[in-house]
């Protein structure tokens, strides 16, 4: 079938030749190796079949036309040809050399998704209104509306407190679509909690690992001053003679305060350090911006000062194991051997 040649299987995504057996879906004419086929089932787009989908040829004859009209005219998204709705935002999708009759093309602004528009963004006609979105791949994120919250989205070219949405994820590096929402939703609401798990869990390491260094030695210091009352009733414990004549009636309240306080500091952590990190960033990217004019080198700038750094979080965990080490040399063999017992049951 040397009319697929060139075009892929879309179960293998390996290019048919000349001599392969290839059967082609008769709902929407999707071609297939046979093997390939009978490995599935079922044609790959049977949840399309019902909204029109029909198989275009990515080369061949009818190829430029396909792929033009696989291109979201919202977002830019090249999708695959005959999709019916852009896998990005979502909007309708035109079908190849077709436009409804007597209809005037449709503006991109006109066939924005639902939910990527404010209840009230309408044109003088009463069609939805997204003329606001600068052209190009849309950040999607909240906004306040008159209900609510209500989702919508950024363009890359679009502010966020006076910084480009672009350039603060270029800045956030990993997972900037979370970050650039949860800082949306922090200057649309002005409220600053954000639960993170991820800063709860970890604690002061979250913070070195996005490079908060000031603030990831200020919560270890609070990490290690609350724990050193549990620290030295371990030592206390299994070394009495280590404190010598030191009174230490207030050991247990003290511990009983540290394990709280080390508990309350972690949820705090996990309720703000979103926020932290989201003042950091604005003062490293504003001192950016004014030292360095727009274009690449800032942009190279931006990824050099920001993103993240796993090794401070790896180095964070090894210094506290070295301290735990430590505790234990100095609370002798009897707290080393318990540990090793309560291992080994």
């Amino acid at each position: 079938m040397a009319r697929y040649t060139g075009n892929h299987c879309p179960v293998c995504e390996q290019e048919f030749t000349d001599n392969d057996d290839i059967v082609v879906c008769p709902d929407c004419g999707t071609p297939y190796h046979r093997a390939c086929w009978q490995k599935v089932g079922a044609c790959m787009h049977q949840s399309e079949h019902a909204a029109g989908f029909e198989w275009k040829p990515e080369v061949g004859a009818g190829a430029a036309e396909a792929a033009h009209a696989a291109t979201c005219p919202n977002c830019g998204t090249h999708n695959t040809p005959g999709a019916v709705r852009c896998s990005h935002c979502g909007c309708p999708l035109p079908k190849a050399g077709e436009e409804a009759p007597g209809a005037a093309p449709q503006k991109p602004q006109d066939q924005g998704p639902i939910y990527a528009r404010n209840p009230g963004d309408v044109n003088p006609g009463g069609a939805p209104r997204n003329d606001r979105a600068a052209p190009g791949p849309h950040i999607d994120t909240y906004s306040a509306g008159p209900d609510g919250i209500q989702r919508r989205e950024i363009g890359p070219e679009d502010p966020i407190e006076g910084i480009k949405a672009k350039d603060w994820a270029a800045f956030v590096g990993r997972s900037p679509m979370y970050y650039l929402m949860q800082f949306f939703r922090m200057s649309e609401t002005k409220q600053k909690v954000t639960l993170s798990l991820s800063a709860f869990l970890f604690g002061p390491a979250y913070l070195f690992y996005r490079k908060m260094w000031k603030q990831g030695l200020l919560a270890t210091l609070v990490m290690v001053v609350l724990s050193i009352p549990g620290f030295m009733s371990i030592i206390a414990t299994f070394n009495p003679t280590f404190f010598g004549s030191l009174p230490l009636g207030w050991l247990p309240a003290a511990y009983t305060i540290g394990e709280i306080g080390i508990w309350a500091f972690k949820v705090i952590l996990g309720m703000f350090a979103v926020s932290w990190y989201h003042d950091s960033s604005k003062a490293q990217i504003e001192e950016i911006y004014m030292a360095c004019p727009e274009g690449d080198g800032r942009t190279e700038l931006l990824v050099q000062r920001g993103g993240t750094n796993l090794l401070a979080a790896l180095l964070y965990f090894g210094i506290m194991c070295l301290l735990q080490v430590a505790i234990l040399y100095m609370a002798g063999p009897s707290a080393i051997q318990y540990l090793m017992t309560m291992a080994g049951a």
